[in-house]
């Protein structure tokens, strides 16, 4: 399953499940009525979640029923496959409760043999927009194709240090920094003027379009990163992880491979974690 051909159904089979789920998640979307609960760590859980998982396990299960699926919000498989989906019905809870758009849903596909980022897809339901890619098959949005691995030539005119200066970086919420033990380097990140909090999903969309030029976003669980982990690799771009100092978590800082180095440098994290391109 990892040549380009044989990526090529499961990618199209996570595309179809993502988008299947913005079905239950956008006619809840905004609604007066929308049922909430607390899990056990605090964070929400809505109906819209819980229905979005069951259609993309459904859709999963169908074209893949040997694949085991770890899930957000039903738990993981553990039949002993060596491919597994990973999935968060909506990342981007909050934002789904207050009405906010930049919500969306996230399938990765790993090899847990090699722990290779096969594929991944997000989808942000509410703008329309369907990021997907995979190993040696690129990345696209809606059809056009992205790359981080381009540069224009100004930029590549430009210093280093220049193109640091003039580029969008994203951070997620202060919250996250706190819980991960690294609100310091929240704090060194706030004195860049061109800093911007897209969060979630979001934000990792912005990296793969190029909008943002990095993002730094700590306390991640699995099914947080695993599309997103996927789609930056194979769009030439870098990945940065370390542990957290939540138990089974991951911060990360990705995008450009440039940019990427040089805020793991400036937060003085590059001894503390691994650099993947």
């Amino acid at each position: 399953m990892q040549s380009e051909i044989a990526l090529i159904k499961p990618l199209q089979v996570a595309i179809g499940a993502a988008q299947a789920a913005a079905v239950p998640i956008l006619e809840r979307f905004r609604a007066h009525d929308l049922q909430v609960d607390g899990k056990g760590d605090g964070s929400p859980v809505t109906e819209a979640d819980r229905a979005a998982e069951g259609v993309i396990r459904a859709q999963l299960k169908a074209a893949f029923p040997d694949i085991d699926i770890c899930g957000e919000e039903e738990g993981s498989e553990d039949t002993g496959s060596r491919y597994q989906w990973v999935v968060d019905p909506i990342d981007g809870t909050l934002s789904f409760l207050h009405g906010v758009p930049l919500f969306g849903t996230l399938i990765g596909l790993e090899d847990r043999q090699s722990q290779a980022a096969l594929l991944g897809v997000i989808h942000l339901p509410a703008l329309q927009e369907t990021y997907a890619g995979g190993r040696d098959l690129g990345v696209r949005c809606n059809g056009e194709e992205l790359s981080l691995a381009k540069t224009s030539a100004d930029q590549r005119a430009a210093s280093s240090e220049d193109r640091f200066e003039s580029t969008l970086l994203s951070v997620g919420d202060p919250l996250q920094f706190e819980l991960a033990g690294c609100l310091e380097d929240y704090r060194t990140l706030t004195n860049r003027p061109l800093l911007r909090g897209y969060t979630d999903c979001f934000g990792h969309a912005m990296v793969l379009r190029g909008a943002v030029g990095a993002m730094v976003d700590p306390g991640l669980a699995p099914w947080d990163l695993a599309a997103s982990r996927a789609l930056v690799l194979a769009a030439g771009g870098a990945l940065f992880s370390r542990p957290s100092r939540q138990e089974g978590k991951t911060d990360v800082i990705l995008g450009r491979t440039d940019l990427v180095e040089m805020v793991a440098d400036e937060l003085n994290w590059t001894n503390k974690g691994t650099l993947e391109t």
